[in-house]
């Protein structure tokens, strides 16, 4: 896994430990709304594209 993806995992609550069926919904919810939000980041802080991270966010209805 993704050294990025994994400490996203961990902060939104999730430890990888191979057993997904213990995650709870809440941090399934967080981990994603996370991974949102590292790519709008990426788009605006990289690439200085806040167009399209705005796009991505409102798509996937996550807010900063």
């Amino acid at each position: 896994m993704n050294e990025r993806i994994h400490t996203l995992a961990e902060e939104a609550g999730l430890y990888c430990d191979g057993t997904p069926d213990a995650w709870d919904q809440e941090a399934i919810e967080r981990f994603a709304e996370l991974i949102v939000q590292e790519c709008s980041n990426f788009l605006k802080d990289t690439l200085d594209d806040h167009f399209a991270a705005e796009q991505l966010e409102e798509h996937f209805g996550v807010e900063e």
